[in-house]
């Protein structure tokens, strides 16, 4: 019996001995699947499962320094982009000596209203980047109407509001640009479907149109033009809010207000929030249904 006993605990002991190596590597295997490539596995032995723990390491020190790489050429090429974007959004801000700096302020005016509203840092982006190049269209509108120092006539302010039309035209050759065509294409629509160029209503208007929307009205009217004097800030809120169920969703200029009130949006200046890496990494995702886009010919 005692022989048996100890043929047991020696057979126990060889054997977890042989085992723990293989539990070490599926627990590796595991961390590395859930994309955690921080930690090595440690696998004292001269056999060959020591041999896989060491080529187990240096595989794992390859993926890291991979994935390193990527997302630094990410990083870049984001950089890249919105260099590209932002450049895009001066020069047509420069044909106009009076819209200069209009696309940067109604981008982060409409990312404060959409943080204000909640919604995830990715939506955020994408508003922020339709906002850039809101009038993107009006780089194929006349100078002569554009820069115009009086109010336009009935048939040049026609010209002008296919500014939307033209800049979808432009930007949706661009697979890219997809995502942030609706606020490109919509700002100039209304909730009660007088706006243009499709007329939508309520609803049918996306969420990031109507932020640009909201942001761009309110630039304008605070800023000096040919034709009229730049508005009072508390007289331009008051304005806005005046638009709410014509103009504009009631929700969106609430977002707006609130980001006035408490300092967020001030006269020459937007100051956005910083999410930590965990709120970025706990946002949920939102789900909009993509509106439709209407063809241009």
């Amino acid at each position: 019996m005692v022989a048996g006993f100890l043929s047991l605990l020696t057979g126990f002991f060889f054997a977890k001995k042989l085992t723990q190596p293989v539990q070490e590597l599926a627990i590796g295997a595991h961390r590395i699947a859930s994309g955690d490539f921080s930690q090595r596995i440690d696998v004292r032995s001269r056999t060959e499962l020591g041999d896989l723990g060491n080529s187990f390491n240096q595989m794992t020190d390859q993926l890291e320094t991979y994935i390193r790489d990527l997302q630094r050429s990410a990083d870049e090429n984001r950089e890249l982009f919105l260099g590209t974007v932002k450049g895009l959004a001066a020069a047509i801000d420069g044909k106009d000596p009076y819209t200069r700096g209009h696309s940067e302020r109604v981008s982060r005016m409409s990312v404060a209203i959409a943080q204000r509203l909640g919604l995830p840092d990715d939506e955020c982006e994408k508003i922020r980047i339709s906002a850039l190049l809101h009038d993107v269209g009006k780089i194929s509108i006349d100078d002569n109407i554009l820069k115009k120092p009086s109010a336009l006539t009935d048939e040049e302010y026609v010209i002008m509001k296919t500014h939307p039309q033209k800049g979808y035209k432009i930007m949706s050759q661009i697979r890219a640009m997809k995502e942030f065509l609706p606020g490109m294409y919509m700002h100039h629509e209304m909730v009660n479907g007088e706006g243009y160029p499709q007329g939508l209503k309520g609803d049918e208007i996306p969420l990031m149109a109507e932020s640009v929307a909201v942001a761009d009205t309110f630039d304008a009217m605070t800023t000096d033009r040919p034709y009229q004097l730049a508005m009072k800030f508390e007289d331009a809120i008051e304005r806005i809010q005046a638009f709410v169920g014509t103009r504009y969703d009631p929700g969106v200029v609430s977002a707006f207000v609130e980001a006035c009130e408490e300092g967020q949006i001030r006269p020459g200046s937007v100051k956005l929030k910083k999410r930590s890496g965990q709120e970025r990494r706990q946002a949920a995702p939102s789900v909009e249904v993509e509106p439709e886009l209407v063809p241009v010919s």
